[in-house]
C-alpha cells in the first residue's frame, strides 16, 4: 500500500473554489470528447470516490480513466483532434501524457480486461463499477503525490451543474480561464502523473475483484478476498517450460479392465490417429480377422494410419489424473498475524493453496487435476473459523466447486487420514522436499513436491509452515500438511 507524503503540498478547495479548480482540470483532460457531455459523468463519479473517503483523487485522472475504461478501443486521444488548437506552451506536457500515462493504459491487457468485465454488469451498476475500477487503480498511487487537491463530494453535487455549464464541447469553444488555476492544476495534474507506476494498471486481485463485482456483498469480504488472491499472484503461476515438460513426462497410473467402465467424452478432440496400443479405441479390434487369411482389415488400418487411439488423457484403461488433497492444521494459530509476515499465515496458506489448485490445472489440464482441502479442527474456537475461510474460498473458487475439482470440508482430530489415491509405480529413490522460508519458499517446496515426486500423484505428509522440524511423510499419503 502507498504511504501518505506527510511532505507533499495539499490544497484544500473549498466550495467557492471548486468550479474554478474543477474547469481547470477538465482543461487538461486527454480524451478527444464531448466534454460538456463527459463532464458529467466524470462529476458523478468523482462524487462517489470522494465520498468514499478517496477525496485526494485528481479530476482529470478520473474523468480520462472512466472514459477509457468505458469506451475500450473506442477512446479517442485528444491530440488526433486538437492538437492543431493547442497552445505551444502546452504541447510538450500535453504530448508527454498521451505518451506516458493514456497511451499506455491503452495496450495495457489489465485495462482492456477491466473494459471486458465492464460490460457483463448490468446497466444500472455500471457507473459503479467504473467508481470501484477508479478507486482500485489511483487510490494509492495518488496518496503519495507531491501535490494533492482535496475537496468536498457534497460540493461536487450541489455545483456540479455549474461547472457543466461552462464545459465546452470542444477545445476551441474554451473560455478564458484563471491563469493562476491553470497553473495550479497543472502542477497537481503532472505531480500525479510522476505518482503512477509503472506496470500494469490493474493487478490480477484487481480483476478478480471486477470480474467478481457483483458478487461481493461486503467490504471486509472484499478487503480479505483481495488479501488472499493478492498472496496467490505475488506467488505467481508455474513456469510454462516447467508445466510443459511436466505434462510430457507424466506417467499414467494403470486401471483394471473391470473397473474401466468409464469412456470418453471429449468429442473428436479426445480421439488421435497415432497413440499407444494400450490406448487403442476397443472397437477397432473388430476389424482382426477380416479380410480372410494372411493380412486382416486391422493390419491395412494400422499400416495406412486409420487406427483411432484415445488421447492420453481420455483412455479408459489410463488414468492420469492428480488429486492432491491439503489439510490445513492449528487454524487458531494461524490466525496469528506475525510481525515479519505481510498477512495473516491463515492467508498465506490459503492463498498457496490456489496457486496450487491453479498449477495442477496449468500442468495436467483443468479436467486432469483435482484438489481438496480441508480443516482440521483440533479446538472449539477452529469451528467458526473454518466456517468463515469456506465462505470466502467458495466465493473464489465457484466455478472449480460446481465442476466437482475442487472440495472443500473439515477433518476432525481425531478422524482418519483421508485415504491415498492409487498410485503409479516408482521410478526410483524418492527426493528429498527442501523446507525453505516464507512466502516464496513455501510454494516452491509444496510445487517441488508436486512436479518431481516419483509418485506424482502423491504429495508427502509433511509441515512446510511453522517450526519445528519437518517428520518423515506418511507411505502412500496424499496429503500436504500445512501448519
Amino acid at each position: 500500500m502507498a504511504d501518505v507524503d506527510e511532505e507533499a503540498e495539499e490544497y484544500a478547495l473549498g466550495r467557492e473554489r471548486l468550479v474554478s479548480s474543477a474547469l481547470a482540470a477538465l482543461y487538461w483532460s486527454g480524451a478527444a470528447a464531448d466534454w460538456h457531455a463527459t463532464a458529467r459523468d466524470a462529476l458523478g463519479w468523482l462524487a462517489e470516490a470522494w465520498g468514499a473517503g478517496d477525496e485526494h483523487l485528481p479530476l482529470t485522472l478520473v474523468h480520462d480513466l472512466g472514459l477509457l475504461l468505458r469506451e475500450g478501443h473506442a477512446f479517442r486521444l485528444a491530440s488526433g483532434r486538437d492538437l492543431g488548437a493547442w497552445p505551444a506552451a502546452e504541447q510538450a506536457a500535453r504530448l508527454a501524457y498521451e505518451e506516458r500515462v493514456l497511451g499506455r493504459w491503452l495496450l495495457d491487457p489489465s485495462v482492456d480486461a477491466a473494459h471486458v468485465a465492464l460490460s457483463g454488469v448490468p446497466p444500472a451498476r455500471r457507473d459503479a463499477f467504473l467508481v470501484h475500477a477508479i478507486r482500485l487503480a489511483l487510490t494509492e498511487p495518488t496518496l503519495g503525490a507531491r501535490l494533492r487537491l482535496t475537496g468536498n463530494a457534497a460540493h461536487v453535487r450541489s455545483l456540479g451543474e455549474a461547472v457543466i455549464t461552462e464545459t465546452p464541447t470542444r477545445f476551441e469553444d474554451w473560455a478564458a480561464l484563471d491563469d493562476a488555476w491553470l497553473t495550479l492544476a497543472a502542477d497537481a495534474h503532472a505531480a500525479a502523473v510522476d505518482a503512477l507506476p509503472a506496470g500494469p494498471l490493474f493487478g490480477p486481485e484487481d480483476l478478480w475483484e471486477l470480474n467478481h463485482f457483483g458478487e461481493l456483498h461486503s467490504e471486509s469480504q472484499r478487503l480479505a478476498l483481495r488479501q488472499l488472491h493478492g498472496v496467490a499472484a505475488r506467488i505467481g503461476p508455474l513456469h510454462a517450460s516447467v508445466a510443459g515438460r511436466l505434462r510430457r513426462s507424466a506417467r499414467e497410473i494403470p486401471v483394471e479392465a473391470e473397473e474401466a467402465d468409464r469412456f470418453p467424452a471429449g468429442g473428436f478432440d479426445a480421439l488421435s490417429h497415432q497413440g499407444r496400443f494400450e490406448n487403442l479405441v476397443r472397437s477397432e479390434v473388430a476389424y482382426v480377422g477380416e479380410g480372410g487369411e494372411g493380412v486382416d482389415a486391422f493390419d491395412i488400418r494400422y499400416v495406412v494410419g486409420e487406427l483411432l487411439y484415445y488421447t492420453r488423457d481420455e483412455s479408459p484403461l489410463l488414468d492420469a489424473h492428480r488429486h492432491v488433497t491439503v489439510v490445513v492444521d492449528d487454524l487458531a494459530g494461524l490466525r496469528q498475524k506475525h510481525p515479519e509476515l505481510p498477512v495473516q499465515a491463515l492467508v498465506l496458506v490459503a492463498g498457496l493453496y490456489l496457486a496450487l489448485h491453479a498449477d495442477l490445472a496449468r500442468a495436467f489440464s483443468a479436467q486432469a487435476a483435482s484438489t481438496t482441502l480441508r480443516w482440521r479442527l483440533t479446538q472449539p474456537a477452529d469451528v467458526g473459523i473454518a466456517a468463515e475461510e469456506e465462505v470466502l474460498l467458495r466465493t473464489s473458487l465457484g466455478t472449480e466447486l460446481r465442476h466437482h475439482r475442487v472440495r472443500l470440508g473439515t477433518l476432525d482430530a481425531d478422524a482418519p487420514w483421508p485415504a491415498a489415491p492409487r498410485l503409479a509405480q516408482p521410478l526410483g529413490s524418492r527426493p528429498e522436499i527442501p523446507r525453505l522460508g516464507l512466502p516464496g519458499g513455501l510454494g516452491f517446496a509444496l510445487r517441488h513436491a508436486a512436479a518431481f515426486d516419483h509418485q506424482p500423484d502423491v504429495i508427502g505428509c509433511r509441515r512446510v509452515l511453522g517450526g519445528g522440524g519437518a517428520p518423515e511423510p506418511a507411505p502412500g499419503c496424499g496429503v500436504v500438511l500445512l501448519q
